[in-house]
This record gives structure tokens, sequence and C-alpha cells, in this order.
């Protein structure tokens, strides 16, 4: 029964995927209306919020890719707002605030560990912008990111826009070439159908605008997010995206808005970035569940496949986990789920070799390795999210602590 069941949500499964990928390939082409209306002449006041913690010289690259910014230098500014880092992420923000004149920079330091999201909420209380761009420390930005973002918000009903985030180590290894893949497929391919009903789902926390105003009716539940009278601070970009629609605003991606980002390149990083990411991912759906009959009325069409996707996932791991116990996996799994996922490895390997130049992928294994974490992503990590799902264990920025003074500028406050 285990083999037949588990075949059954695996067709489910893929189908689903597949279908939103054939949906995005015929949308990019043919339907106008998955690209926002844009005016470029609408210029409205922004504050690029950088949360940090543990990133070191990263942070000053950053703020030196903003500064480069086409954008008018009066009508935005920098907030950097250091979260209690270990190392000297804060001396080079100072530094950044230094060197870059030709734009306004303001440092800050949080009292306490705080997490991305309540540290946005606390260097925004110092802001009067029209447009709140929350971004994370480790990217670089293309020079007109800026104004990619703020021309989407001439739709009227338009509330958080997202930009797409490329790699900026695609050959370090096949690990990083794997990410490639997926990066580029998400952007270019699976959301366009959620760009299609302004209903994108979630919009990466490394480039993230929302209207201010927005911003501040969300903070009380981005403050209050917990599991179980556990305080959350991991997944805040899937949980402003989520309350965006809830209140019946559009999310979108405009894939003009360009970022780049280092991603991990060793097994073990990239695992516990993926099963943070997995966790979001859970609570989100539990969430989804809470408010289904808000999401039903708003009409969001992409619900469905949030509802369908992360149950399945589980389920799918759990019959692999049983049936592996009592019988032969490869009596009844044959070679075609291997060949059939190893042939879509290849395709996107193809596809971002001659689209992205920036990204080209040169590793000529880099589709089977696709296709290996593919698998361990879809049979493994949902689970093991599902029974880890009170850790606060960030993973990726684990730092010796240096002997500094606590705090030098209490929380949410500026300088400069």
């Amino acid at each position: 029964m285990a083999p037949i069941l588990l075949w059954l949500i695996l067709v489910l499964s893929v189908l689903i995927t597949v279908v939103k990928y054939l949906m995005g390939i015929i949308l990019r082409f043919s339907s106008p209306s998955t690209i926002a209306k844009k005016d470029y002449t609408y210029e409205p006041t922004v504050s690029v919020i950088m949360p940090c913690y543990n990133e070191g010289k990263t942070v000053y690259e950053t703020i030196a890719s903003i500064a480069k910014s086409n954008y008018p230098n009066h009508k935005f500014e920098v907030i950097a707002q250091d979260d209690c880092s270990a190392d000297d992420s804060y001396e080079w923000m100072q530094k950044a605030q230094r060197d870059f004149t030709n734009i306004r920079i303001r440092t800050g330091r949080n009292e306490v560990n705080s997490g991305k999201a309540r540290s946005v909420c606390n260097a925004v209380q110092h802001s009067m912008a029209e447009v709140i761009i929350s971004i994370d420390s480790d990217c670089i930005f293309h020079p007109n990111a800026i104004r990619e973002l703020t021309a989407c918000f001439a739709e009227p009903r338009m509330g958080s826009v997202g930009g797409r985030v490329g790699v900026r180590n695609p050959n370090d290894n096949v690990i990083t070439a794997i990410q490639t893949l997926i990066y580029y497929s998400a952007f270019q391919l699976y959301k366009i159908p959620e760009n299609w009903t302004r209903s994108v789902c979630c919009i990466s926390g490394c480039l993230f605008a929302i209207r201010r105003e927005l911003l501040l009716e969300i903070e009380p539940a981005i403050r209050a997010r917990n599991w179980f009278g556990i305080p959350v601070s991991q997944g805040e970009d899937r949980f402003l995206t989520h309350q965006t629609l809830l209140r019946g605003y559009g999310t979108y991606i405009n894939n003009d808005a360009l970022c780049w980002t280092t991603v991990p390149n060793t097994l073990s990083v990239l695992f516990k970035q993926q099963l943070r990411w997995r966790r979001s991912i859970v609570r989100d759906f539990f969430f989804t569940l809470k408010t289904l009959p808000q999401h039903v009325w708003k009409l969001h069409p992409n619900t469905i496949l949030t509802l369908m996707l992360v149950p399945l996932g589980a389920l799918v791991g759990l019959l692999v986990v049983i049936t592996a116990l009592t019988q032969d996996p490869l009596s009844w799994t044959g070679p075609m789920p291997l060949v059939a996922a190893l042939g879509i490895g290849a395709i996107l390997t193809w596809i971002v070799k001659k689209y992205s130049a920036h990204e080209a992928v040169a590793h000529p294994l880099a589709f089977a390795a696709y296709v290996g974490w593919s698998m361990v992503s879809s049979l493994f990590l949902t689970p093991l999210a599902l029974c880890t799902m009170d850790s606060a264990d960030w993973g990726t920025r684990a730092i010796a602590p240096r002997n500094i003074q606590p705090r030098e500028v209490p929380i949410g406050h500026t300088t400069g």
C-alpha cells in the first residue's frame, strides 16, 4: 500500500510543480499583464534599511553598491542597524558612513539581539520615507534597483515589491552551481504565475520594498510573532508578504530590479540555511490554514499551491522512510523518476548558461547535483523542519564573540 500511495503523492507533487513551471514559461512570453505598469517619473522618498549580524567587511561592500544607485541622492537614505554582531560589522558600517558622503547614511546598534524583522521595525521608527526597502547585508545591488522597485508602486494597490536575486559565486563548486539553478528557475519561471495575479507568496528578504504606512500597520503583528509562545525571528520576508496579501494589497517580483548574494559553498551551511527556510514555509502553511477564509475571500490563487505542496512533501518523506524500512526502495521506484529529474536539471543548466551571462554555470555536473539536492530537500527537510520548529538557530552566521562593550547606541537609535 505504501509504494502505491507514495507514487500517487509523488505524481501529484510533480504535476503541481510542472504545471506552475509551464504556466511560467507560457505567461512570460504571451501575457503582458505579468509585468507591472512602471512609472519611472514616480520618485518617492526611500529609506534603505540594512539590518546586520556578523557580516564584517561585506556590509561596507553592500553600502558601496547602494551609494552608486541611479536615484536622486536627496530622495533616499541608508539606515544600517547592527544587531549585536560579535565581529567588526559595526566598524565597517561607520567607515562606510565616513567614506560615502554623497548619500545620507545613518548607523545604529541594538541593545539586545532582536532578529532582522524587529531590527527593521526599530529602524523604520526613525524614517519618514514613503517607501521602505529592507535588504540583506551581504548583497550587491544593481544601480537601477531602487528605481525599478519604486516604479512598480505606480499601481495603486501594489503593497510590496521584490527584486530578482542572483548568485555572486555561481562557480565556487557544485554546491553553489546547484543554488544558481534554483535561484534562476524560481525567479524567472516559478514566480511568473504569481506575478500575473499579483499574489507572490514570498518576496525575498534580500530586496524587499514596501509602502511605509503598510509596514507600520503590520508592525504589531511582526513584533508579536511566536510559535506556541516562543518568539520567532526567522522568515520575516514570507511573513511580510503574507501580511501584505491579507490586507488586500498586491505583491510582485520585478525581475529588472537586480541584486546578487553570496550563497553557501559547503553542504553543512547550505543544509542549515535550507532547513531555516523550510521552517518558515511550514509556519506559513499553518498560518495559511488559520487565515484560509480571508484568502478565499480575497481570491489569492496561489494559496492552494501552498496548502498542497507543504503537506505533500512531508507525506513523501514519511512514506519513503516507512517503505525503505520494510522493503527494497529500488523495487518500487525504478529508474524513471531519476531519469526525468536529470533531464529537467540538464535543461535548467542549459537555460541559465544561455540566458544569464553573469550567473552562467560552468560545472558540467551541476545538473546532476541539482537533482540530488532536490531529492534530499523534498524528502527530508520538511519532516525535519516539523520536528525542529522551536529552533531559533540562524545557522549561517555563528562567530565567536569578541571583547567589546555591550551596546554603544540604544536600540533603534541612529547617528550621523
